[in-house]
């Protein structure tokens, strides 16, 4: 895994700065320059905008008592789009782009389920019994009542200790 990670630390910057020099024989340097500054502020425009209507629509459905996972879900593709606008290069602005439209982040969200669906049936499974628990404990089915009967034990006068008849277990009757 470590070594993937330095490959992808230094092979991607590698890769960005290829295509900007040949973006930049193709369309010039300073045109280049400008698309990459003008993706940037893009990325922050993106950020500021759709951040906040995703925030809203993730406060929307929990207040409607629904689970907010698709909210939730494309904020994060939302942020992780925009953020990878506001890096410089063309690679990574592909890749932001892809995930800022609807359609890829329906195709991202379906791969996504199917690759850690085990882990959301755990997650739901122990949503799903706290909730039925909590719903069982709020209707009163339950009751946590106990019969009992309580000897006080130094009210005699002459200061002896008061004898107890045994105590018998629950379900057994004295015959």
């Amino acid at each position: 895994m470590w070594v993937f990670i330095l490959a992808l630390l230094i092979v991607w910057p590698i890769a960005e700065l290829y295509v900007m020099i040949v973006v930049s024989q193709s369309i010039g340097f300073f045109w280049m320059l400008t698309l990459v500054f003008l993706s940037s502020v893009a990325g922050i425009l993106v950020l500021r905008h759709r951040g906040r209507v995703h925030w809203q629509r993730l406060r929307g459905a929990v207040s409607e008592r629904r689970p907010p996972a698709r909210e939730a879900f494309d904020g994060v593709m939302i942020t992780s789009g925009a953020a990878l606008l506001i890096i410089p290069g063309f690679i990574t602005s592909a890749l932001g782009l892809l995930l800022l439209f609807p359609p890829s982040r329906y195709l991202i969200r379906i791969v996504v389920f199917f690759l850690f669906s085990s882990r959301f049936k755990v997650a739901t499974s122990t949503a799903t019994w706290t909730a039925s628990r909590y719903g069982q404990y709020r209707s009163g089915r339950q009751s946590y009542d106990m019969d009992g009967e309580a000897v006080d034990v130094t009210d005699r006068p002459d200061g002896m200790p008061v004898q107890l008849p045994p105590v018998t277990p629950p379900g057994e009757h004295e015959s």
